[in-house]
């Protein structure tokens, strides 16, 4: 199909989305190492959605195929995810010692994978079941904090991108009418994580900034 570059532009919005929310969630963490590894790998997961619109710009431009910015999003999420991910768990733990290495030995086996196979199915899995974790996390945490209208809107963003899967199997799948469906329901996804984030953070740091006031 012809791939509009209005279509390749709006791609942009749902990555900016995404990774300020995982910017945000990443700050939750109650360490700085923690936090610090949220936050890198929050630029990691938005650094393959930018790569991935990038070549969508390219070919939606006639600039040429650049497949090197394609494949650059399931690895790069993958890494990013695992770390975010690990942030996520240090603060469900309530910043007690979480061990790092069954999260890298997860990414280490996917990896390892993919090069034995050939394929970026298996990092494509590290990568779904990472950012599905981030939400989950996301969702204990605000849980906590009596965050209701967060851990809605995160099961709304998940169910939202769950709802892309069977889209994406349809036979009007390549049609342009298609690709600004799935792109909208995947914008609205991220913007419910966004929101979510948002409300997540402000509650974490609230007990803080009360403390600070008195």
């Amino acid at each position: 199909m012809d791939y509009p570059i209005a279509l390749a532009l709006e791609d942009f919005v749902p990555v900016i989305f995404g990774t300020a929310g995982f910017a945000l969630l990443s700050q939750t963490a109650p360490t700085p190492a923690a936090r610090r590894a949220g936050f890198t790998g929050a630029m990691l997961i938005g650094a393959g959605g930018i790569a991935k619109c990038v070549w969508k710009l390219g070919y939606a431009a006639g600039a040429g195929d650049w497949k090197l910015f394609e494949q650059a999003l399931f690895p790069l999420m993958a890494a990013g995810a695992t770390l975010l991910a690990w942030a996520l768990a240090v603060t469900v733990r309530r910043g007690r010692r979480t061990r790092a290495w069954p999260f890298a030995l997860v990414l280490g086996l996917c990896a390892a994978g993919s090069i034995l196979a050939e394929s970026l199915n298996p990092l494509f899995v590290a990568a779904t079941l990472g950012v599905t974790a981030i939400s989950v996390l996301g969702a204990i945490i605000a849980a906590r904090y009596q965050q209701w209208w967060a851990v809605s809107l995160y099961v709304l963003g998940l169910v939202l991108v769950m709802g892309l899967v069977p889209l994406r199997g349809s036979d009007s799948h390549h049609t342009v009418a298609f690709q600004w469906l799935e792109q909208g329901i995947n914008t609205s996804a991220q913007a419910a994580l966004l929101v979510a984030a948002w409300l997540t953070l402000r509650a974490v740091r609230r007990p803080v900034l009360v403390g600070a006031t008195q």
